[in-house]
């Protein structure tokens, strides 16, 4: 398969899961072993697990919508820099506070290792910190 039918590839299982609550497709793309690091939290192991974890978060936060910034590719491995928009409305297990209905805006950037045409680990980078802060849970820099 090649880096730009892997990558369409993962952009529909994006898709269909995170747009379209169909966490299902994601099978198309992750191997069923597939260890996900997503920076603080603690490594999820399993693609059942992962899709749990999409269940989770799309309980805690709607009008999810992303723009991709860039996609990098080489060998096994490609990049995908975007900005994540969404909604608070709903209580996480990661984020566990009452729904604050604010809009946030996450610069993010995934790491796909894969094999066999599947991805077996994904790194994932959020910008948490700057989403504590626009939910107002703490202040920005040079705020009191």
């Amino acid at each position: 398969m090649s880096l730009q039918e892997l990558k369409d590839k993962i952009a529909w299982s994006m898709e269909e899961a995170w747009l379209k609550d169909n966490v299902d497709a994601m099978d198309e793309i992750f191997a069923s072993d597939i260890v996900l690091t997503m920076f603080p939290f603690p490594d999820i192991k399993g693609l059942e697990a992962v899709k749990q974890g999409v269940r989770v978060q799309l309980q805690a936060f709607s009008d999810i919508r992303w723009d991709a910034e860039e996609w990098v590719g080489e060998d096994n491995t490609i990049v995908f820099r975007y900005t994540l928009y969404c909604k608070h409305t709903g209580v996480s297990l990661n984020l566990p506070v009452p729904p604050t209905g604010k809009a946030l805006v996450l610069k993010s950037c995934d790491v796909f290792h894969i094999k066999d045409g599947k991805i077996v680990e994904m790194l994932g980078y959020r910008d948490y910190l700057g989403m504590i802060q626009q939910l107002g849970l703490m202040p920005s820099p040079g705020q009191k």
